[in-house]
């Protein structure tokens, strides 16, 4: 199942995250380091110890989030009664050379439903939710957001107040999603039901 994801971000042209990225490792340039036996290619444990950056936050929480859920561990694909393909629409995806946008929902037993997009044009775009009435969607993840509004954990101060500005798009069933950004949204009883 990791390999999907690899493979489904990969695809839709979204960088990869290499080693030491989360405490902002750089090799100077040098895109050909693999005879540099030193700090170039060294894991610097004391950096990743000694950071408290936003993106090593960033990673610890999807780290958690993917270990949490249970469909997102998967030893076999998974078949149409737990993964449903959309576009910007729901189950309409574009196949096509030309698509920048890829998305889907995934049943999962800890976290119930999960909608995932990837948004790899330079174009924003307004997306259409699933409809699941009685339920709602609630942002968990959004890339184009800052620290620490990108994971809408339940620590995050003011997190109720960062979801209620998306509640005019929620409500009519939509989400608004800036260029080369990705989300994750859980579907939540909707309680105004």
């Amino acid at each position: 199942m990791r390999n999907f994801f690899l493979c489904l971000m990969v695809s839709q042209g979204v960088p990869m995250i290499c080693m030491g990225d989360e405490y902002g490792h750089t090799k100077g340039g040098n895109n050909n380091t693999y005879c540099h036996d030193n700090y170039i290619n060294y894991f610097r444990w004391d950096k990743k110890e000694e950071s408290s950056s936003d993106l090593f936050r960033f990673f610890c929480l999807m780290t958690k989030f993917r270990r949490e859920c249970e469909s997102l561990g998967l030893n076999d694909f998974p078949t149409a009664q737990r993964l449903q393909w959309h576009g910007h629409t729901p189950g309409k995806p574009d196949w096509s050379d030309t698509s920048r946008f890829v998305a889907f929902t995934l049943i999962d037993s800890v976290k119930g439903e999960i909608y995932v997009a990837f948004n790899t044009s330079h174009l924003p775009v307004t997306i259409t939710l699933p409809e699941r009435p009685g339920y709602r969607w609630e942002p968990l993840v959004d890339t184009s957001k800052p620290t620490p509004f990108d994971f809408l954990s339940k620590e995050v101060p003011e997190r109720d107040i960062a979801i209620k500005q998306y509640a005019q798009f929620l409500d009519s069933n939509l989400y608004p999603m800036l260029s080369y950004s990705s989300i994750i949204l859980l579907l939540s009883p909707d309680e105004n039901a």
